[in-house]
């Protein structure tokens, strides 16, 4: 197993076992957590509204929802209907949090039939219940190699599932 690989299945072991522990902490009944969680997955406003950079995909509307980062790449899947909950931006390396309307199996689904379609080389698939599912990544181009780690977690007590994606770029 490469240096690389075995990393990738590493930082993905890593990130399941963080997500499982997610909805857990959902349960625990604090309302200063409860009343954060439904303010970062409301609704949609206007179906004109579209993702900078990404043509035909809704975008988060009004002021409970973040932008994404204007250097988001067009390559990455974004789930119909999604929110921008969180970002967070380092050297080469992009974590946002979104949430989507819809049920865990078919994100699964289009993510990694969309992640295919723009040439990115899966790596790894987990699923380890109807709310738990990770995909990973990779992608040469011409500035160097790329990473995306796509997971997704049922959003206990609504309809949405918390999305995660991790993008890193390594440069030659």
């Amino acid at each position: 197993m490469s240096v690389v690989r075995n990393r990738v299945t590493r930082l993905c072991t890593a990130m399941l076992a963080v997500a499982s522990l997610l909805p857990g902490c959902q349960r625990a009944g604090n309302s200063i957590a409860e009343t954060a969680i439904e303010r970062a997955t409301r609704g949609y406003g206007d179906a004109a509204d579209t993702a900078p950079g990404h043509s035909g995909v809704r975008a988060p509307a009004g002021a409970d929802s973040l932008a994404l980062p204007g250097h988001f790449p067009e390559d990455v899947y974004l789930p119909d209907g999604y929110r921008v909950n969180s970002v967070m931006d380092l050297q080469d390396v992009s974590v946002l949090s979104l949430s989507a309307p819809g049920e865990v199996g078919p994100l699964f689904v289009a993510a990694r039939d969309a992640m295919q379609a723009q040439g990115w080389t899966q790596t790894l698939a987990a699923q380890h219940s109807v709310d738990t599912a990770m995909l990973a990544f990779e992608k040469d181009g011409g500035d160097g190699a790329r990473s995306a780690t796509l997971s997704f977690n049922r959003n206990n007590g609504d309809e949405r599932v918390i999305v995660g994606v991790q993008l890193r770029q390594r440069r030659h």
